[in-house]
């Protein structure tokens, strides 16, 4: 009877330290669908996947009918268990093929998984599906076993409105290397090749009932610069590829970027293949045009500022110019700045940042001038404008950044310099080599020096100042160390402007900026007024800062300044404000806190 309840005993144990390692190694399940392509043309075949890590179960999900889509296969199951460093891990997919059928948008909606008691959600996935356009339908023909074809995005666009042509390769054989000398002739584009992973994709496509593997070897992006009917040359390619022989092969391996185990050959031989010509008809942009039109077609944002409002005669301020958002950013010119009589004004410091998203230039050109007020007073600069053509409305967009005024104070015994042409840099180095000669007071008075003149008794104050300063320093880092509060209201200030310094160096669409300026404020108050800014909610702050007396008029801007910012944060668009704005609101209503708490 003892052995048997020893038995019970460890196989109890056993069981525990079973269960405790399969808690650890399927502890944190990950659940992901994924496409594996994001654009494909109609009769092309992909692939949904989804993915469960950490879980030993398969799971169950079936793909309802979805518009414009046809399943191919499916369901695929497999699993695979990894140990890596005694750490187990598992990871079991299921997937489906589908082939598009036409095009247009596709959503694949969120699905619903079940693992055990714990249920899971994915996110919906969406796909492009492109007719595919051009004149190459000759070469396309059943009984080719090789052909190249220009798949431009669109046949009609506007002056300044990007074309995409994605090259294309069709084959029957295994293809081994291909060879690009130079991008196509385009008289009146003016192209940039988008860059793309050095393996083509491989995907599966039927063209009139015959099955070919293809890959995209080219993706060139066209701005055209001139209207009427224009021509895109054909790209002209090197192929190694098989070729049937009636020797048997003696080599063992072959690495062939298209892997495919349907195809075989003996021989490997190279040819020269030619894609088809393309003809865009390219519409001029509509009349009349505003005369500071300058060709710029997109979405565009202008904004003007300069470094400081207020400067004293004969000191440098710059005057920054940046333009963003999306369009034929390589062709456009920034508006140059015009300035009242009394200003001089330096060549500019030019910087520029665009890259290629979703088959567009999106980034943002700056100029940087240096201006040098040599008239005090209250100056305006008049606003900088910039017009564009929008595709999305079909009409001219003219954006404006806005009057800008600059303070400039004199100074006693100023003179002004004449320069022309030199940089931020060689402005400053004037300033420190250039030194104005004034007038002195050639009146002399008598001195009466001893032993215990003034300089001795000063150095003896200094040193009475700096020990009594000592001294109340670490009187007050004692007073910190052992009251909380205080010391989370004395850093307070030193906290807020550590958050706006992070925001500043946020970029537009961050997620983290809104929260950090929110953060900001809501932390200072809560500091200030000693309370927990966590267990406030935004409509609490006007109560509180009533309690403290403080006026009014802060106390509507403050909770309309969060209001708005919370609606920014939670809604998207709600609010037309952009980053720069909010940090300049956030600056300034942190000013105003400041003086009254």
């Amino acid at each position: 009877m003892k052995k048997i309840g020893n038995e019970m005993k460890y196989k109890s144990l056993l069981f525990l330290f079973l269960a405790l390692m399969s808690s650890i190694v399927y502890g944190q399940v990950r659940v992901t669908a994924s496409l594996d392509a994001k654009q494909v043309l109609v009769k092309e075949s992909f692939t949904w996947k989804l993915e469960v890590e950490g879980s030993d179960i398969m799971p169950n999900v079936r793909i309802g009918d979805i518009d414009k889509i046809a399943l191919l296969s499916g369901p695929m199951q497999s699993s695979n268990y990894t140990i890596v460093n005694g750490k187990t891990s598992s990871k079991k997919t299921i997937s489906y093929t589908f082939v598009a059928m036409d095009p247009g948008q596709v959503v694949f909606p969120a699905v619903n998984v079940n693992l055990g008691s714990n249920r899971y959600k994915t996110k919906p996935l969406t796909l492009e599906i492109v007719a595919a356009r051009g004149s190459g339908g000759k070469q396309a023909a059943a009984t080719q076993t090789v052909y190249l074809q220009a798949i431009p995005s669109k046949t009609s666009v506007y002056v300044g409105e990007p074309l995409t042509v994605r090259y294309k390769l069709f084959t029957k054989v295994g293809v081994y290397n291909y060879q690009v000398e130079k991008l196509p002739d385009a008289v009146g584009f003016w192209a940039e090749e988008i860059q793309q992973s050095a393996q083509p994709r491989l995907v599966s496509q039927v063209v009139d009932g015959v099955r070919y593997n293809t890959a995209v070897l080219k993706t060139v992006l066209y701005y055209p610069t001139r209207s009427g009917e224009l021509v895109i040359d054909p790209l002209k390619t090197e192929l190694e590829i098989e070729v049937k022989s009636n020797q048997r092969s003696t080599r063992r391996f072959n690495d062939p970027f298209f892997n495919d185990p349907f195809f075989s050959g003996n021989r490997k031989a190279t040819k020269n293949f030619i894609s088809n010509s393309l003809n865009i008809n390219v519409k001029s942009l509509p009349e009349p045009r505003p005369y500071k039109f300058s060709g710029a077609v997109g979405n565009f944002q202008i904004r003007a500022g300069l470094d400081t409002n207020a400067v004293f005669a004969n000191d440098a301020v710059g005057l920054s110019v940046s333009l963003t958002g999306t369009g034929n950013f390589k062709s456009l010119q920034l508006p140059e700045p015009k300035l009242p009589e009394g200003i001089d004004i330096f060549k500019p410091e030019r910087t520029e940042n665009v890259s290629i998203k979703g088959m567009k230039h999106t980034g943002s050109k700056k100029s940087t001038y240096l201006l040098v007020p040599r008239i005090a007073g209250e100056i305006d600069i008049d606003h900088i404008e910039f017009t564009y053509f929008d595709l999305n409305t079909l009409k001219y967009v003219t954006r404006s950044s806005g009057k800008i005024n600059l303070s400039v104070y004199d100074t006693e015994g100023s003179q002004p310099v004449v320069t022309s042409g030199y940089s931020r840099e060689e402005v400053e180095l004037m300033q420190e080599d250039i030194r104005y000669i004034k007038s002195a007071d050639h009146r002399f008075s008598r001195v009466h020096s001893t032993a215990m003149g003034g300089t001795f008794w000063g150095l003896h104050l200094i040193g009475l100042f700096a020990l009594a300063g000592t001294f109340l320093y670490e009187y007050r880092s004692r007073r910190l160390e052992g009251n909380v509060d205080l010391k989370r209201r004395t850093n307070a200030i030193k906290q807020a402007r550590k958050q706006l310094k992070q925001a500043e160096k946020l970029s537009e669409d961050s997620e983290e900026l809104r929260a950090l300026l929110h953060q900001c404020i809501t932390g200072f108050i809560g500091a200030r007024l000693n309370v927990s800014e966590n267990t406030l909610d935004t409509s609490d702050f006007p109560k509180l800062l009533s309690k403290h007396h403080i006026p009014e008029e802060i106390i509507d801007e403050s909770r309309i300044f969060l209001e708005g910012l919370a609606m920014d944060r939670f809604a998207p668009g709600a609010v037309k404000r952009s980053a720069p704005e909010w940090i300049t609101a956030t600056q300034e209503l942190f000013r105003k806190l400041r003086r009254v708490l």
